[in-house]
């Protein structure tokens, strides 16, 4: 299985994270998937995704192209109509494809998670170019996220510049992803 395939490249690649918990409730968190001769992700412990890995040893990584969608499952929990069901791991219903990983805690850093891909499934092939307006977004949750956490209001100036971007050159989608971003961090 080549991740390159699947969009998972070299570097930090964004993703939507799906797990489930040890009673059988999905969760959606975005992660970034690195990959510099090892495949791994910092998955903080105080969230459902760290408890979920730790009952199942599994995530299921989902290429998502909709800035909504990164938006919606970093600041909320999706409706469970947004999962189906792939080797008794949630994946997400609109995902351009999804790779199921085992996961393996490092010994020494409980943060970091070793990814070892097991399958996956390219779901659409989709022909893009960089959008300015969905990057923005999704550079945008990655500041609401440490705002929700830290209350550094340095992560809302940050957001200011992302949100003029995606005045610029977002479209609707990635308009009513900032919509919906501005009003989760108020």
């Amino acid at each position: 299985m080549k991740l390159r395939d699947f969009g998972i490249l070299e570097g930090i690649s964004e993703v939507i994270a799906t797990t489930i918990s040890s009673t059988g409730k999905p969760n959606a968190a975005p992660i970034g998937i690195i990959s510099d001769g090892k495949m791994y992700a910092r998955i903080y412990p105080n969230t459902h995704t760290y408890s979920n890995i730790k009952a199942t040893k599994k995530l299921v990584a989902n290429v998502v192209s909709d800035p909504l969608l990164f938006v919606l499952s970093a600041l909320g929990d999706l409706d469970e109509k947004e999962f189906y069901t792939v080797d008794e791991m949630p994946a997400l219903r609109y995902a351009d494809a999804w790779a199921l990983f085992e996961c393996e805690e490092d010994k020494q850093d409980n943060t970091l998670i070793y990814l070892h891909p097991i399958k996956g499934k390219i779901l659409r092939k989709r022909a893009r170019t960089i959008n300015r307006g969905a990057n923005a977004i999704i550079e945008a949750t990655v500041h609401a996220t440490r705002y929700l956490a830290t209350k550094d209001e340095k992560y809302l100036e940050w957001i200011a510049h992302y949100e003029e971007i995606v005045k610029k050159c977002g479209g609707e989608r990635e308009k009513e992803a900032m919509r919906r971003l501005e009003e989760s961090i108020q």
